[in-house]
């Protein structure tokens, strides 16, 4: 029962993160897959530099910061359909994982991150 409450008050922690972002910014697409060893989360960041992505673990949330300046051009824009700007993205991981142990890799445009899992962990109760 606990540990539903637990997961519940991320979630909503979550959503509370997420009604703070700007009208103006935008969320990358996310894939979440889960295997037998690890959960899998791949954003879309086509385009980004390193320096301009940043990723936090608050608890089982894990939240994706990025930031994508507009190109410069001497020319007049006739069409515009490529995302620009500040990107956000809270994701609540969906079961136990190892969060000393959570890695990530950008490459091609892709921002995987792998998040161990680990088993659950028993409460040691002592007797008074």
């Amino acid at each position: 029962m606990s540990r539903h409450i637990g997961e519940m008050r991320n979630l909503l922690h979550a959503l509370e993160m997420r009604d703070t972002f700007e009208e103006d910014e935008n969320r990358p697409k996310m894939d979440m897959y889960e295997t037998c060893r690890e959960v899998v989360i791949e954003f879309d960041l086509p385009g980004f530099d390193l320096e301009n992505i940043t990723l936090r673990m608050c608890g089982l949330t894990l939240e994706l910061e990025a930031h994508k300046p507009r190109e410069q051009n001497d020319g007049k824009f006739i069409c515009i359909e490529r995302s620009y700007g500040s990107f956000h993205h809270t994701v609540l991981i969906p079961v136990n994982v190892d969060t000393g142990n959570i890695s990530a890799e950008y490459r091609l445009g892709v921002l995987r991150v792998v998040c161990p899992k680990c088993g659950e962990r028993l409460v040691p109760i002592k007797e008074l």
